[in-house]
């Protein structure tokens, strides 16, 4: 049921998520950043200058695509750039003058909530440049880092393969949990037994039982003065009392009491020792299957929320 319920909200969500944001757009040669004297563009400046956008959630990779737009006419002999840099990213080059597009990936995939603007050339007060050079940065915010059908469907393949790991996970340890439950009552529950069936009170009865076998016999065979039912039950309380088997068949030779691992015998011995061993190492912090199951079943939703977050991502690819 909470599986059920925390898809059901990831595909609200999903329906209700803003529209993209539009590019934002800085000027990079201007008459803004540079002085206009007889129609040339001097000491141009590019100073560093902070860009910032508000981040969601993403289940694919993400790239900010940095595009620079030249018209007019911006020639020049020096090699004008400018850089971007972003927290955890790698910096990208800016080369302006060539109207190219490069791309700033945050760490991981992650979408770049922030990024600096500088200039990466010294050449940049130097140049004289054509009154009617004008030349502007396009920033595409996070935009999905995709260009194909095959690497869209090889994400969500990703996706998929992380959430089978992940159910797998969960259903092993959904079987530690149930065995570490199962394994404590069982081995409880049989030393229980073993302890009340080897007590003095056990012992001294199957002795007597074997004392009182001589007894029984001749009540039963040569007592006239019992009925034929008095005598069918000594035949049954006879019948019943090698049940009880005798002392020595819970001792060890040295007369001590057997343990449990005695009983279950040689075959048995080696397995219960490892098992007992390992009890034993885990006796100050044992594992909590329990809560690492209950984890592993949250991870397995929050895997299944990211597939329908990234097939709604990648949707223009995946149709």
């Amino acid at each position: 049921m909470k599986m059920r319920i925390a898809l059901a909200g990831a595909t609200c969500a999903l329906l209700l998520a803003p529209e993209a944001r539009a590019a934002d757009v800085i000027d990079l040669i201007s008459p803004t950043r540079c002085e206009l004297r007889f129609n040339r563009l001097l000491n141009c400046r590019i100073n560093p200058l902070t860009l910032s956008t508000p981040t969601a959630e993403t289940a694919v990779p993400l790239r900010t695509a940095l595009r620079s737009v030249v018209s007019g006419n911006c020639s020049t002999q020096y090699p004008l750039e400018a850089k971007a840099e972003a927290p955890g990213a790698a910096p990208v080059v800016i080369p302006y003058l060539r109207g190219t597009e490069v791309q700033l990936r945050g760490p991981g995939g992650a979408p770049v909530g922030t990024f600096t603007l500088s200039d990466n050339s010294t050449w940049t007060p130097s140049a004289v440049l054509d009154g009617s050079c004008l030349i502007k940065l396009e920033v595409r915010w996070n935009e999905v880092d995709v260009s194909s059908a095959a690497e869209a469907h090889a994400l969500i393949a990703q996706i998929d393969s992380a959430i089978t790991a992940a159910e797998n996970h969960a259903a092993r340890m959904e079987e530690l949990m149930l065995y570490q439950k199962a394994y404590s009552f069982m081995h409880s529950l049989a030393d229980r037994f073993r302890v009340e069936l080897s007590n003095e009170t056990m012992q001294e009865l199957r002795a007597a039982a074997l004392e009182s076998g001589p007894a029984l016999e001749s009540m039963i065979l040569n007592c006239a003065d019992l009925s034929f039912e008095e005598r069918l039950a000594l035949l049954r309380l006879h019948g019943g009392l090698w049940v009880l088997g005798k002392p020595e068949d819970w001792q060890r030779p040295d007369g001590t009491v057997m343990t449990l691992e005695d009983h279950l015998g040689p075959n048995a011995a080696e397995i219960l020792s490892r098992l007992n061993a390992i009890i034993d190492r885990q006796t100050e912090n044992p594992p909590d299957y329990e809560q690492l199951y209950e984890d592993a079943v949250t991870e397995v939703t929050r895997l299944k929320n990211k597939k329908l977050l990234a097939q709604a991502q990648l949707a223009p690819w995946l149709q």
